[in-house]
């Protein structure tokens, strides 16, 4: 049996020499192993400790400060074939995708069902640029997505990326959409361009997170001819090889600026930082990366707005005429441009006056 070795009560902290000879012999007790204890049989096992509870999905969730949230399918949430609704957030503008519309009048659904390629050039008209429009394929789109939705239990919405643009020019958050069905998890985007539903879209910049996903989708679509790549299926945009064309230029600009060192008068208007970077520059020279949207070309001061967010656009101030042809921001709106100049503040807001030409240039 173990000895218990007991100090002369002289060596004993001062509160421990009260302590009843009682409570010595429990001590010495307890160092005696159970097989030797005398009582009525073997101890009683002790009780497992209770697991601990597994942490709340929705907790997990919150952690990634990519994940928005995880929310429910309702009869409303598919708005069309890249735009969902969810509650208590804007309209989600799903990254990558760029469906075609759907019709949202019925004259616009008749002249298409009449004569499509004569409905796809009144369209057009004489823009430069390609146009989005109603087609039967956008169409198609918002039933695939459709499809998709049923059977599945939510969706969940998680950004590109921390650094890239929160919101698009109609304030819809832009976000990645996974399906979450039993036992599997689907890319929404994706699965819409694997499907042959819509391009792989780079207008605004490549996918930080997905960019060879979609390549590789894209490039399967195309090769099986599905969709939008074939002559099978319903009616669609004429011009996707000059679409694809002009957005890869697009998203050229927007990757040669990203790969640029930072700094804090180099702004990427629409991006979160913008915002805070643009109240601390004031009254100091700025570098604006972004596009060009509506003009005031008749009234002076002659404006230019750059986009940023719903509202609260970025105006460009020409008070010389030569200046402003000179530049010729029409022919700019086709793709970025970099805007240099001191950041003023009109009415708390703020603006760049351009003085020479020089202070806009289209972006490398």
């Amino acid at each position: 049996m173990p000895t218990l070795t007991v100090p002369p009560r002289s060596r004993w902290p001062l509160g421990l020499r009260a302590l009843p000879v009682a409570l010595l012999l429990v001590l010495s007790l307890a160092c005696v192993p159970a097989a030797l204890r005398a009582d009525d049989g073997p101890a009683p096992a002790a009780p497992a400790a209770p697991a601990p509870p597994e942490a709340p999905k929705a907790a997990s969730a919150a952690r990634d400060p990519l994940v928005v949230g995880v929310f429910p399918i309702g009869e409303g949430t598919v708005v069309d074939g890249d735009t969902v609704r969810v509650p208590d957030q804007p309209s989600i503008r799903i990254v990558g995708l760029d469906c075609e519309e759907v019709f949202h009048r019925d004259r616009d659904r008749q002249a298409a069902e009449a004569d499509f390629k004569a409905y796809a050039r009144d369209k057009r008209g004489d823009s430069p640029l390609p146009v989005k429009y109603g087609t039967p394929a956008g169409e198609a789109a918002r039933d695939f997505v459709r499809q998709l939705l049923a059977g599945a239990t939510a969706l969940r919405i998680e950004r590109d990326g921390l650094q890239g643009p929160e919101r698009d020019g109609f304030d819809r958050l832009l976000g990645h959409v996974i399906v979450l069905r039993p036992g599997r998890e689907l890319n929404l985007a994706l699965e819409l361009v694997r499907a042959g539903h819509s391009p792989y879209f780079v207008k605004y910049g490549r996918n930080r997170r997905l960019d060879a996903e979609f390549e590789a989708a894209q490039a399967e679509a195309r090769e099986a001819r599905r969709g939008i790549w074939g002559s099978a299926g319903p009616d669609h945009y004429p011009d996707y090889d000059e679409r694809l064309a002009w957005w890869a230029e697009r998203a050229a600009q927007v990757s040669a600026w990203r790969a640029a060192p930072d700094a804090e008068d180099r702004i990427e208007l629409g991006t979160e930082q913008a915002s805070q970077r643009l109240a601390a520059r004031a009254g100091k020279p700025v570098t604006l990366f972004g596009t060009l949207g509506r003009m005031r070309l008749d009234e002076f001061p002659f404006l230019v707005f750059m986009a940023h967010q719903k509202g609260k656009d970025i105006p460009l101030v020409f008070r010389d005429r030569k200046v402003l042809d000179a530049v010729d921001p029409v022919r700019l709106a086709r793709g970025y441009v970099v805007v240099r100049g001191t950041l003023t503040l009109y009415r708390g807001s703020p603006q760049v006056e351009v003085e020479d030409a020089g202070q806009v240039s289209r972006a490398p």
